[in-house]
């Protein structure tokens, strides 16, 4: 007689699909999350390349604007350090000269807007009727430019020379200041006439005196240069009226940055 072999089967696992599914998103979400994660690294270590790279920090900062280049100093002790060795950034922020070497030609044509146009150094200083300017950038951190100062064309043709107004007395009066040893301007001008009133009496509100300095040597023109003018006042017993600081540059257009690399450049009406 023939014997029947049993065989043993397991009861079905209800549970083994919905383990398996799980095990399986688990591994796609580890996945994921691991890429993420690589990713992120490798964002980091491109970022952390860049900033430790002198060459290509020094042009990140050199393209912020002037105030927040000025407060990246504050960031580290790496980014101080660099910032105050930088040529650059130095005249970026006013505290070193910049040679600029730029000067310019006043264009007239008959029903077209009057236009500079760049001249040699040897055209300026043959001039004579005085339509070549030397330029000047001011200081946009102590210095307002009003709107007749914009106009390059009343300037050469009225024979006015350009002013800027010196911004209100800075709280911060410290030698160590910022303000103080910034530059008034970037120019090779050879002078630089500073103009301000004061009141010798301040019962009699309504007689103001003018003092007027000639600076001839912009390019060591300092904030701390027009502090001392005002202090001396000052210590005499006079009232500054720091609401009316002027300073101008005889014979100087003003310029930017970016015009320094045109050849010509419409004026500003």
């Amino acid at each position: 007689m023939a014997s029947s072999t049993s065989k043993k089967r397991s009861a079905p696992d209800s549970e083994g699909p919905a383990v398996i599914t799980a095990i399986k998103k688990r591994r796609r979400t580890d996945f994921g999350c691991s890429s993420m994660i690589t990713r992120s690294q490798t964002l980091s270590a491109a970022r952390n390349a860049v900033l430790h790279t002198t060459e290509l920090l020094e042009n990140i900062l050199y393209f912020l604007p002037m105030k927040d280049l000025l407060f990246a100093q504050r960031v580290c002790m790496k980014w101080r350090e660099l910032i105050q060795r930088s040529i650059p950034l130095q005249e970026a922020l006013f505290f070193r000269p910049k040679e600029l070497n730029v000067f310019w030609r006043l264009i007239k044509e008959p029903d077209m807007p009057a236009k500079l146009k760049k001249a040699s150094r040897k055209e300026y200083l043959e001039d004579w009727s005085g339509e070549i300017l030397d330029s000047a950038i001011p200081n946009p951190l102590l210095c307002n430019i009003g709107l007749r100062n914009r106009s390059r064309v009343y300037s050469v043709l009225c024979d006015v020379s350009q002013s800027a107004t010196f911004k209100p007395r800075p709280s911060a009066t410290h030698a160590t200041a910022s303000w103080q040893n910034m530059l008034v301007a970037h120019t090779t001008s050879r002078e630089m006439e500073h103009y301000f009133e004061y009141l010798e009496n301040r019962k009699d509100a309504y007689v103001w005196d003018v003092y007027c300095t000639s600076i001839y040597r912009p390019r060591q023109a300092y904030g701390r240069n027009i502090l001392a003018s005002v202090e001396a006042i000052e210590s005499e017993g006079y009232f500054v009226n720091w609401e009316s600081h002027e300073v101008r540059f005889p014979g100087v257009c003003f310029t930017t940055e970016e015009e320094l690399q045109m050849d010509e450049v419409l004026d500003e009406v």
